[in-house]
């Protein structure tokens, strides 16, 4: 038998041990929400009606560069774009021929990225303060497919520096520049024009 002391406690101990029920199920719920948020944060991209690629190509000639106009709220490709970047980007498509792509990273803000139609990045690369940072870049087909001799194998000599090269069947390639006002409006639209991607000559 207990000892009367013992009982005045009962309502205690059975307090602590509803407290450890609970607290186990506020860890199970924790953790289930947690699952959840990954599990949905995954699907999202299925689960749209419409991606940003899909908005984007009617935009966008395929291996042609497009240079958007300062972002405002009327004039925005795509939602939630930031106002103080300018936008040039190309819809590259390598189903005929390698597309060629070189860029101007003046400095800080300035990026460019490779985007696939279902938002994976292939590629990224940032500007320096120290120095400009000059990229070539050779998108191939996804296959192994024949695209035609290199010049080396014609017979031509290639003094130029050697083009970086990744495979890529189609998306998109967006450059993006800070923009810092007025005064610097002409600088930055003239390297955005100087942004190029085509596709190459197959011989």
């Amino acid at each position: 038998m207990k000892h009367p002391l013992l009982k005045r406690f009962d309502p205690i101990f059975k307090w602590i041990v509803g407290i450890r029920i609970n607290l186990r199920l506020a860890l199970a719920a924790v953790c289930a929400m947690g699952i959840l948020h990954v599990c949905a944060t995954l699907a999202a991209p299925m689960l749209m009606v419409r991606s940003a690629y899909d908005r984007l190509t009617p935009l966008l000639p395929a291996n042609e560069v497009v240079v958007f106009p300062p972002v405002t709220p009327e004039s925005q490709p795509i939602p939630f774009m930031t106002p103080d970047v300018r936008y040039a980007m190309c819809r590259y498509d390598t189903t005929d021929a390698p597309v060629m792509v070189s860029a101007t990273l003046p400095g800080p803000g300035w990026s460019l990225a490779l985007h696939t139609p279902e938002g994976d990045n292939v590629y990224a690369a940032t500007g320096i303060d120290i120095r400009s940072t000059y990229l070539r870049i050779r998108i191939m087909p996804a296959n192994d497919r024949f695209m035609g001799m290199t010049p080396e194998a014609l017979g031509i000599s290639d003094t130029s520096e050697k083009p970086q090269s990744l495979r890529s069947a189609r998306g998109i390639v967006a450059l993006r520049a800070p923009d810092k006002g007025r005064a610097y409006q002409p600088s930055t639209e003239a390297v955005l024009r100087r942004f190029r991607c085509s596709a190459e000559k197959v011989r």
